[in-house]
């Protein structure tokens, strides 16, 4: 039996409450109509007379009304059968979607297989679930080897009484229904998102959602939101400006103490820039989605022109929030994924000086830079190599300044260089030509599509064709031509003076020194010494492996 011991009355005989009280409360009904409907208290223990009722809604919004008349539906058939319901199971869940777990289903389901009861009610077959007959056929199987039943009220159903080829049916047009809604609001959603609308939910801490369905700054928040980014780009860290913000009294909108984490969070959700975000839910090996997003990131949904869509006006300007999102990738190296990073190293050469011998990245050990083959596995492991840090940076240092400046200024190269130079100088600049990849590649699928559709199958007229044709061209033609400017117009005067080079060098931090290093430098290979106290120059040591035009490590 389902049931809750919770006290004892004034004449000493115990007081036992059902153990669906909170599902029945959550439903919205009174203690008068329960004890009408028989749910205030636990029934007769006989199995056989007792059934499971699993009442379910998809979004919160639907309304309560329509739900509580669902049970009363199931009472009144209840009553006329001389049953009884031992537990109602109430969730707001899809049952559309294979990768969404329904918990109360489930536990619905073991009760009555498990003996508890012999029916499990529902209010109509589609409440049950819309993954088909292969889910519903799995159940009744289940049910008839136990002798119990599913039982359908508003059509009549009972599996127990030859209804199996009905519920066949009817549990296939509920999944043929689900996929109708799926594309529904798959259709609705993107056409919002298309007009700059924002998504559901909450947008960030500082930004509320208009009457007009985009965002705009919140009266109360944005203030403390925008001291937040100009500390952001100042380059503050993040847990140190969490530990501020709550020393002096700050909470964020929940009333929690703020953190690292959630500053980093919010601060890289392209609703902070007033553009509409956009993610991917991660698929299994056959293509069906699963629980889960690709990544914790959102990245700025993409118009047909590859520019990010906007919906409304943000913490941040655009360029802001790249360079502040820029910031965050600079600290940071992500997986595939795009999960949590890892902090780069200290010093200016790790990751790019390699060990002669197993060609593994050298560490910082102190004030020398070693082997991390033999730093964690031994002699035995490599014999290794080692350098002074100081003097290995400043050789390094010097030799990059004179290759970069003594370049021919039509040197391909080069402009790889200036490429990579501007990708960590102007990050909004690096993330439009990436949009525009992305929108090239998109318009160029839609374009194979639309060939094979008219060529291949026919399944259009010709001036129909023409008309789309044409238009997928001149989209073509565009992104492409901003695409090339975006790649070609690059300025090389910084890197063509060998004085102003070294000025930006000298002023450069740490982080943007070893990115500068990058955009000509693949690796650097520290080549053994003879011996100890071997007076070679540290230059002659030291194998450049440069950046070469197609070439990039």
């Amino acid at each position: 039996m389902s049931f809750t011991v919770i006290g004892l009355s004034t004449v000493g005989v115990i007081v036992v409450a059902r153990a669906d009280r909170a599902a029945l409360a959550a439903l919205g009904f009174s203690a008068d109509e329960l004890a009408d409907m028989g749910l205030h208290r636990v029934p007769a223990v006989d199995p056989g007379l007792l059934v499971d009722a699993y009442i379910r809604r998809s979004k919160k919004r639907e309304d309560l009304a329509t739900l509580r008349a669902h049970l009363k539906d199931i009472v009144r058939w209840c009553q006329t059968e001389g049953l009884s319901i031992r537990h109602v199971w109430f969730e707001q869940r899809s049952a559309s979607k294979v990768h969404v777990r329904r918990d109360e289903f489930e536990k619905a389901k073991e009760a009555v297989l498990a003996g508890h009861s012999k029916t499990l009610a529902v209010w109509k077959t589609d409440r049950l679930d819309r993954r088909g007959m292969g889910a519903v056929g799995q159940l009744l199987d289940e049910l008839d080897r136990r002798r119990s039943r599913l039982v359908s009220i508003a059509e009549g159903l009972d599996s127990s009484k030859g209804g199996r080829i009905v519920f066949a049916i009817l549990s296939e047009r509920a999944r043929d229904e689900a996929k109708d809604i799926a594309l529904r609001v798959k259709i609705g959603l993107d056409a919002h998102r298309a007009l700059g609308r924002a998504p559901g939910g909450r947008p960030p801490f500082g930004l509320r959602i208009l009457d007009d369905g985009r965002i705009g700054p919140d009266p109360d928040e944005y203030p403390l939101a925008r001291r937040i980014a100009e500390e952001l780009l100042k380059g503050t860290p993040t847990t140190t400006l969490a530990h501020r913000l709550t020393a002096e009294g700050h909470r964020t909108r929940t009333g929690r103490h703020w953190s690292g984490n959630a500053i980093s969070r919010l601060s890289q959700s392209p609703l902070w820039a007033g553009l509409v975000p956009h993610r991917e839910r991660d698929k299994d090996e056959y293509g069906n989605p699963l629980d889960r997003w690709i990544g914790w990131k959102a990245d700025p949904l993409l118009g047909p022109d590859g520019r990010p869509i906007s919906c409304g006006t943000g913490v941040v300007s655009v360029p802001e929030w790249y360079a502040i999102r820029s910031r965050f990738s600079s600290r940071s190296s992500f997986g595939r994924k795009g999960g949590h990073g890892h902090r780069l190293p200290g010093k200016l050469l790790v990751g790019i000086l390699r060990c002669p011998l197993c060609d593994i990245g050298m560490v910082s050990g102190g004030a020398t830079y070693r082997c991390r083959t033999r730093n964690e596995g031994g002699p035995a492991a490599c014999y290794g190599a080692r350098t002074e840090v100081n003097r290995a940076n400043s050789v390094v240092s010097a030799a990059w300044i004179r290759h970069v400046s003594s370049m021919d200024p039509t040197d391909p190269v080069l402009y790889e260089i200036a490429r990579r130079w501007l990708s960590y100088q102007d990050p909004e600049r690096d993330e439009r030509a990436r949009h525009l990849s992305a929108a090239l590649e998109e318009a160029e699928r839609r374009n194979s599509d639309l060939q094979e559709a008219y060529f291949v199958h026919g399944r259009m007229k010709q001036d129909r064709y023409e008309s789309l044709s044409t238009a997928l061209g001149e989209q073509l033609s565009s992104i492409r031509q901003e695409l090339e400017e975006l790649r070609q117009h690059s300025d090389l005067t910084p890197l063509m003076d060998a004085v102003l080079l070294e000025e930006a060098w000298a002023e450069a931090p740490l982080e943007d020194r070893r990115m500068l290093l990058r955009c000509a430098i693949n690796k650097v290979t520290l080549l053994p010494s003879t011996g100890q106290g071997d007076r070679t120059p540290l230059l002659a040591r030291l194998n450049f492996d440069w950046v070469t035009e197609g070439r990039a490590g």
